[in-house]
């Protein structure tokens, strides 16, 4: 190993002096030149480390008298490409046919966790995934690998095989929390589809309150939850349960839930102990708007009465409105006004009633959640992408990692190889497994020097 790594070692120094000795003789260039020259150099050598690993460790595991005893070969010099950071890495291994009931595999495969139809590095994978929740599924994938040219498509089939994200995320929360507080706001973003139509995208986010940062305000605690979510009750279970594993149910006094009035924010209220409506006061101003854009002079009047809570005066104030205006479109506009202004009229009242009622941010959310991604641009989505999308969205803002993905993608990788294993104990076809147990199979590697290579191979023991 030491040798190889000094072989490498002496052709990238040698490569680099080449193309630095022609910025110096030419006597122009900059450091940007020079950090794109490093990175092509690495990342072509980054391929080679890579190809004689895998193959350097098909030898050993080939001449390997503990694989005598458990594999015959079935053919060798099987090539195989592999994409990674560095770019596409193309090597040969060897097949092989198990002695007992483990069927067919290629060993260094399994020793270095590469599936049989895996064609990229979980790495990369998780990469392209995490980028896609900022930029397009063409950008993601190039910003993610410079060296290969992976389409949009090879993007969208990643998210896909991540599947869909858990909101609660419960793993992460370590202790739960006594609060007497408790603030949950909720909005929707409309979502073009593909075929034209439109859907719509939830966003539920809980927080403990607000603290000043700077001149600004910041929610303290923040947690996100997003997606399509057809089913309404399976958003409220998610929430509740967050809730559940985060904080003492019982030490909760209130727990206020904020919104435009919407059905599905409104049925929160049957799953959420303890909670009281807050009605969202930019929706409110858009109704207020709406009863008096024709009359001005009488909006002072309308604050007045609903900042005081009289339910007499406000109705009264907008019946009058409704008698003077004269143009029926107009008229019906009001009376729509009057429906969701007194409709929410417990929403409105808690204001003055609860010092402790907060006011909603649901609308500046929706649109740096979910808007600035899914549909302040023209574009059209999937009813699986966007609920995928919107899920992605929540777990950047939830503070989702690549590492995070990553674990998601291997997660996925052990339920595979358990439904394929379920599968042959099932069957009679045990010849056809391709994900045999090979670790159990195969004690640990002892072949001539003790090298770092063998020394890894000898932990995975496979």
């Amino acid at each position: 190993m030491n040798t190889i790594i000094q072989h490498f070692g002496e052709k990238v120094i040698s490569e680099l002096e080449k193309v630095l000795d022609e910025i110096f003789i030419a006597q122009e260039g900059n450091i940007g030149e020079v950090i794109e020259t490093l990175d092509d150099v690495f990342c072509e050598y980054g391929c080679k480390i890579i190809k004689h690993i895998l193959e350097e460790s098909d030898d050993i595991i080939r001449v390997s008298e503990q694989r005598k005893k458990n594999w015959l070969i079935k053919q060798r010099n099987m090539e195989k490409t592999f994409i990674t950071k560095f770019g596409e890495v193309k090597y040969k291994r060897t097949y092989y046919d198990s002695k007992g009931d483990k069927g067919y595999t290629y060993l260094v495969d399994d020793c270095f966790g590469i599936e049989r139809y895996q064609r990229m590095d979980d790495n990369l994978s998780s990469e392209m995934i995490l980028n896609s929740k900022d930029h397009s599924y063409q950008k993601s994938a190039d910003l993610a690998v410079k060296k290969v040219n992976l389409s949009r498509q090879t993007v969208k089939n990643k998210i896909r095989k991540l599947g869909e994200i858990d909101n609660r995320n419960l793993e992460k929360i370590k202790e739960r929390k006594e609060i007497k507080r408790l603030y949950i706001e909720a909005d929707e973003d409309h979502i073009s589809l593909q075929k034209g139509k439109n859907t719509i995208a939830k966003l539920v986010y809980i927080h403990e309150g607000i603290k000043k940062q700077g001149n600004r305000n910041k929610l303290k605690n923040v947690h996100y939850f997003s997606g399509l979510y057809k089913n309404v009750e399976e958003l409220w279970l998610e929430v509740l349960d967050y809730i559940d594993a985060s904080y003492e149910m019982d030490k909760i006094e209130t727990i206020y839930l904020a919104g435009d009035g919407a059905s599905w924010i409104i049925e929160g209220l049957n799953w959420l102990p303890r909670s009281k409506y807050v009605l969202d006061r930019y929706h409110l101003n858009k109704y207020v708007l709406k009863a008096t854009g024709h009359m001005p002079k009488e909006r002072p009047k309308l604050w007045k009465a609903l900042n005081t809570c009289n339910f007499d005066e406000t109705a009264k104030i907008l019946n009058t409105i409704i008698k003077k205006t004269e143009v029926d479109t107009k008229r019906e506009a009001v009376k729509e006004a009057r429906k969701y202004i007194l409709g929410n009229w417990g929403g409105i009242k808690i204001y003055k009633k609860d010092p402790h009622a907060l006011g909603c941010s649901a609308e500046g959310h929706v649109s740096h959640v979910l808007s600035s991604r899914m549909s302040s641009r023209p574009m059209g989505w999937s009813k699986k992408g966007a609920d995928q999308m919107a899920r992605l969205r929540a777990f950047k803002y939830n503070g989702g990692k690549k590492i995070d993905i990553k674990e998601m993608l291997e997660k996925k990788k052990k339920v595979k190889k358990l439904e394929i294993k379920t599968e042959k104990i099932l069957s009679e076809a045990n010849k056809t497994s391709l994900y045999p147990n090979s670790k159990k199979t195969i004690p640990v590697l002892k072949k001539g020097k003790v090298t770092g290579l063998y020394k890894v191979l000898e932990s995975l023991a496979y």
